[in-house]
């Protein structure tokens, strides 16, 4: 984990993913551009050419990107040459929200915003089980902040 900046003394208690839907309007292009081979050839090519490039780039959007909870702190990276890196301790963190569309309900995909103390705002599209993501996030930081033990009260 040392590639992406864990500590020794932190425990990963979640990764999540992006969702496949990535790869749904570079492949519904390649299909477009197999349809046009019986109209227009070079248009096909042009089609072809450009579904190729946005499948590429969908793969390693995903293969790049990170999105790890652990028991510290939440940290975002995506990026192969261009990286971009978000890490937020769990203590300022005030929210997460979760925004889904009507296919994102029923193939489980959606948009998490992290809302951190001091103006921090992020938002990570396409993430796979975004409310798993959030519930790890809450229960992680609310196990922090409860008491390990309860005393019973000492009567008198």
């Amino acid at each position: 984990m040392e590639e992406i900046g864990i500590k020794a003394d932190e425990t990963v208690t979640y990764e999540a993913q992006l969702h496949w839907i990535l790869f749904v309007s570079p492949v519904v292009l390649f299909a477009a551009g197999l349809v046009a081979i019986a109209f227009h050839t070079l248009i096909a090519i042009g089609l072809l050419v450009a579904s190729i490039v946005a499948i590429l780039h969908a793969y390693v959007r995903l293969i790049t990107t990170r999105i790890i909870v652990t028991d510290q702190r939440v940290v975002y990276r995506t990026g192969l040459i261009a990286r971009r890196t978000l890490e937020m301790n769990k203590e300022k963190i005030e929210s997460i929200d979760v925004s889904q569309s009507i296919p994102g309900r029923f193939l489980e995909y959606g948009s998490v915003t992290v809302k951190g103390t001091g103006g921090g705002i992020e938002a990570i599209h396409g993430v796979s089980s975004p409310f798993a993501l959030r519930d790890r996030v809450a229960a992680s930081g609310a196990a922090e902040r409860e008491p390990t033990s309860i005393s019973e009260p000492v009567e008198a």
